[in-house]
């Protein structure tokens, strides 16, 4: 950091020595055109003094003149450059105080003092105003206790599918479906999630979703095939297939049942048998 700090600031600082390196050129060069004028005007007096024709006295005038337009030029460059160092000095100081605080900054020191109307008293943090007697939930001293605040209660998974069942069975199916499919989130390795799968395929059955019905059944066969619920599963997934018009995928869910469920209730069997039979499944 040090090492940076002293790179920067010495680049800073050639620029002056940069200028005043051309200032100095320009002063050398106009003391320069003055001793010329001097040599000239002693030369005029001289020839003035032995008789010097108007021919020649008109051409030192013509130099001399050269000369004073040369001196004025020089004067002006001198003019020019003095304000132009004085403009580079105003931005120097400038970028020497940025600096300073910037590596004050960096290396973690006040800034007070730095001479860019930034002190201590200006960064510090200031808590917001509070009405006297508000509630500790609008002072903060919740934030950190939480000791006012209402207990937030989580359902538990008995609680939802409880409830979904409840919707469920009063007609409210899209109710329902919102609790089973909470549930199936909230808690999505509970012995209650296979079940509240199927009865998500089920809710979306009684409203004829069809295909959200398949989706549903088919994921419970995928996820929970060997809980209580998987032939069920695959019987509605061949009914909601079969009312989507793809008998071969009907066909294949109803035939497939009785191999895939051996152990399932014998009624299971006798429909998606009915239902092959319907279809005229082969």
């Amino acid at each position: 950091m040090k090492v940076v700090k002293l790179f920067l600031l010495s680049s800073v600082m050639m620029l002056p020595i940069c200028t005043a390196n051309a200032q100095d050129a320009v002063q050398t060069e106009l003391m320069q055109l003055r001793e010329d004028i001097q040599v000239l005007q002693r030369k005029l007096y001289r020839e003035q003094q032995d008789g010097i024709t108007p021919a020649s006295a008109q051409d030192v005038a013509v130099k001399l003149g050269q000369f004073d337009e040369s001196l004025r030029q020089a004067v002006g460059k001198i003019d020019e450059m003095e304000f132009k160092l004085k403009a580079l000095n105003d931005r120097i100081d400038v970028m020497n105080k940025d600096f300073d605080v910037r590596f004050r900054m960096i290396e973690g020191k006040p800034l007070e003092g730095t001479g860019l109307g930034m002190t201590n008293n200006e960064i510090k943090t200031y808590s917001a105003p509070v009405a006297q007697g508000a509630p500790s939930s609008i002072t903060g001293g919740a934030i950190s206790k939480g000791d006012d605040l209402p207990e937030v209660k989580t359902k538990s998974a008995d609680e939802i599918y409880k409830q979904a069942m409840a919707d469920l069975n009063a007609g409210k199916h899209i109710e329902a479906a919102q609790q089973f499919t909470s549930l199936m989130t909230k808690y999505p390795e509970d012995k209650l999630a296979g079940n509240a799968q199927y009865w998500l395929g089920e809710a979306y059955y009684a409203q004829k979703d069809y295909a959200k019905a398949a989706v549903a059944f088919a994921k419970g066969l995928e996820k929970y095939k060997d809980g209580n619920k998987g032939a069920d599963s695959l019987l509605k997934l061949g009914m909601s297939m079969r009312e989507l018009g793809k008998k071969e995928e009907a066909c294949t869910a109803f035939k497939t049942l009785p191999t895939e469920f051996a152990k399932a209730e014998e009624n299971l069997k006798a429909k998606a048998a009915e239902f092959a039979k319907v279809l005229e499944c082969k």
